[in-house]
């Protein structure tokens, strides 16, 4: 699937929609703003002024729209009401590009596919669908740094694959009954949103996404050692805070799992080590075992990952509005 991707890139007329834009904003909601967060990064690298926003917030309480902004859309089907919403605020410019799923309503030149629509609504492919398109577009709008790294993707999220099985003895060390925190600095914040949101799509266990310098204020202090903590563990600025938060949560009593090229360098109950990459590219590969996690605690609970849980009292709670 992410070969190709990498062999299909934007075309020259749809970088053109947002090329000498003076800021780019990325919109998405749930994982797709997680995605957004990612590329925010991206095309920062690439000399671009780009700002990650939800959707509802874009669509509700815009920030000024000027005629040199462009906006990037990510959206899986394509039918979410905010989203949709946040495409019309540009609808009558070209500067704006709608990356979405195969068979999805959007359609024109500004929309970039990424893979067929997934039956489950736990989205797992096209978010890494969606994340390669963003490195597409900031390679295609300037020169990043990483940009002979992007093609070792694909190999280096092979060479997570033997992490399975670690992944499924890890689960006998985490405690799952009470709350999975989920940490990350810099890009890895949205390596740990997107972790905490999967954990509780697939498998309805509490969990909850941190910025890694914001559970040292205030929410550690909450934690306890029935808790659970994991931890994106990745070489760049956040490797020694992180290491830090690895420590002070040992004081604790705390189970740990670490994810990353630099796992094995925390004090962590379990270290799940991912192939070293650009810290910007990180998040397409380290959410990977991060997705395996949330897959294997929905089957140890015996909880069917992909029913969305649309039964019960949660089907008449999901009658009540509309996504």
């Amino acid at each position: 699937m992410l070969e190709r991707l990498l062999h299909d890139p934007p075309s020259a007329s749809a970088v053109a929609r947002l090329s000498g834009r003076s800021r780019i904003f990325i919109v998405g909601t749930g994982t797709s703003y997680h995605g957004a967060l990612v590329g925010q990064y991206l095309l920062r690298s690439a000399g671009i002024d780009a700002w990650a926003i939800p959707a509802f917030e874009f669509a509700k309480y815009p920030p000024r729209i000027t005629a040199d902004d462009g906006l990037v859309l990510l959206s899986h089907r394509g039918t979410k009401r905010f989203s949709q919403a946040a495409l019309e605020s540009l609808a009558s410019q070209d500067h704006w590009l709608a990356v979405t799923g195969e068979g999805s309503p959007l359609s024109g030149l500004g929309v970039l596919h990424t893979v067929p629509q997934e039956r489950s609504p736990v989205h797992t492919a096209s978010h890494t669908g969606a994340m390669v398109r963003l490195a597409q577009l900031a390679v295609a709008l300037g020169s990043p740094p990483w940009n002979t790294e992007l093609a070792r993707v694909p190999d280096a999220i092979r060479m997570t694959l033997p992490l399975r099985a670690a992944v499924v003895h890890a689960l006998d060390r985490l405690h799952l009954a009470r709350v999975v925190h989920f940490v990350g600095g810099g890009p890895a914040h949205a390596t740990a949103l997107e972790g905490a949101l999967k954990l509780r799509e697939a498998s309805y266990v509490s969990a909850e996404g941190h910025e890694l310098e914001s559970i040292l204020h205030g929410p550690l202090i909450s934690l306890t050692a029935e808790d659970s903590v994991v931890m994106v563990a990745q070489p760049g600025p956040a490797l020694e805070r992180t290491t830090e938060l690895a420590e002070a949560l040992h004081e604790i009593g705390m189970s740990t799992l670490a994810v990353g090229p630099s796992a094995a360098s925390l004090k962590a109950t379990v270290a799940l080590e991912t192939p070293a990459i650009d810290e910007r590219l990180a998040p397409i590969v380290n959410v990977v075992p991060l997705q395996w996690l949330a897959l294997e605690v929905s089957r140890r609970l015996d909880v069917d990952a992909d029913s969305f849980r649309k039964q019960g009292r949660y089907a008449a709670a999901q009658s009540k509005f509309s996504l």
